[in-house]
């Protein structure tokens, strides 16, 4: 099985990078089998770089994804103790 990743959100906000990157999963004959995406926040001290994986669904919305992962930025980047982040 073969799977390819783009990146299709590479932006700074607050002093963090959002990175959001589509995941594509092909089955045995070549056909796209699912489509998925992951977001990853950076955090930037100095010249120290953290990254971070946004606790999300992969099903996400582009747009919905970014809004949400500027929100949790705003809260200070807290763990959740493996709870996903939603709209609501």
């Amino acid at each position: 099985m073969k799977t390819t990743n783009d990146n299709i959100l590479n932006v700074m906000y607050n002093n963090h990078r959002i990175v959001i990157d589509k995941l594509i999963e092909y089955d045995y004959n070549g056909d796209m089998a699912l489509t998925k995406k992951i977001c990853t926040v950076v955090r930037y001290d100095g010249d120290d770089a953290t990254p971070m994986i946004f606790n999300v669904s992969p099903y996400t919305g582009l747009m919905d994804m970014d809004i949400m992962a500027r929100a949790w930025i705003d809260c200070g980047c807290p763990n959740d103790n493996g709870r996903k982040w939603t709209k609501d």
